[in-house]
């Protein structure tokens, strides 16, 4: 502060200028950010509709099977020989599960659009079905307040996590053992996975869903929002500023003080330029101002021309 005390107004103005505009930027990208994380919010919400309706479909139907082919990293979940007839060879039929299909659509979504999304749960059958410590948060947090959803950024990805309830289609194969799973599906299921997560009703939270949507750094958005109009205008509004700051506010008190200086000189014949019948209507702080200080003149010339007719009697 004692620094800035000893600098001119005009580098004072100037310096407010630049603070005003660097914390109205900071403000505009705030927003920015805040506008992105609902856009990743909504688009992560949308995704996760889109999953929960192909996982009902498919576990509606009982599975989906594949013809003579499946993903040999994601596995399938049994086997169909179809009856082989002279005019044909044999063909074998592959079951997928909601679990399997979810994780082979998730390896399209990432080749073609970046973003990935899995099923996981603090039951889960499969290994790579197991949370990492965000998911385990957000399952916790998710049974714990009974949340809509719980989100974050983690290492550039957006991340979104939503409950996965039980439906009346998840019963044939996370239902009871005795009562809800049926042959042969229920054989197919031991074998594979064992007796894990079995047991569930309606309305239980089997997992979450969770999705990660690679986030725009802040340079890809600062380049995204900005152009040559941005910059044009920015220059256009520095110079406006820097104008306006000299000729009507940084002058007019540099003329004042220049008056001060010499009316202390013993200089009293000033002219100000003032006309104050105009003048002394203005609202303009630095000409009442200006105009005090013509009033404050006469009065000095007034007194000193009276002390020297005193004097010469």
């Amino acid at each position: 502060m004692f620094l800035l005390k000893r600098r001119s107004m005009f580098v004072k103005i100037i310096l407010l200028f630049l603070i005003v505009l660097l914390l109205s930027t900071l403000s505009h990208f705030l927003v920015v950010q805040k506008v992105q994380r609902k856009l990743l919010r909504d688009q992560a919400r949308s995704i996760a509709r889109q999953i929960i309706l192909t996982r009902q479909w498919i576990a509606g139907l009982g599975g989906v099977w594949s013809k003579d082919g499946y993903n040999k990293e994601m596995g399938f979940l049994t086997t169909y020989l179809a009856d082989k007839s002279e005019d044909r060879k044999d063909t074998i039929f592959y079951l997928h599960n909601p679990a399997l299909a979810t994780r082979e659509i998730s390896a399209l979504a990432d080749l073609k659009f970046g973003y990935t999304f899995r099923v996981v749960s603090d039951m889960a059958r499969e290994l790579s079905n197991t949370p990492d410590p965000f998911e385990e948060r957000a399952i916790q947090e998710i049974k714990g307040g009974q949340l809509a959803f719980v989100d974050g950024v983690e290492e550039g990805m957006y991340r979104y996590t939503e409950p996965l309830f039980v439906k009346q289609g998840c019963l044939k194969c996370h239902g009871d053992l005795e009562k809800d799973v049926k042959e042969p599906m229920k054989s197919i299921l031991i074998n594979k996975y064992g007796t894990k997560a079995f047991g569930y009703k309606i309305g239980d939270v089997r997992g979450i869903i969770s999705i990660k949507i690679p986030q725009t750094d802040w340079m890809t958005m600062v380049t995204s929002v900005l152009s040559y109009w941005n910059l044009l205008i920015l220059v256009a509004s520095l110079l406006i500023f820097i104008l306006f700051s000299k000729y009507l506010i940084v002058n007019p008190i540099r003329n004042l003080t220049d008056a001060a200086v010499q009316l202390s000189q013993g200089k009293i014949d000033l002219d100000l330029g003032l006309d104050l019948d105009r003048d002394a209507k203005s609202k303009d702080e630095i000409v009442q101002l200006a105009i005090a200080f013509e009033r404050l003149r006469t009065s000095i010339r007034i007194l000193l021309t009276k002390f020297a007719k005193t004097k010469r009697k």
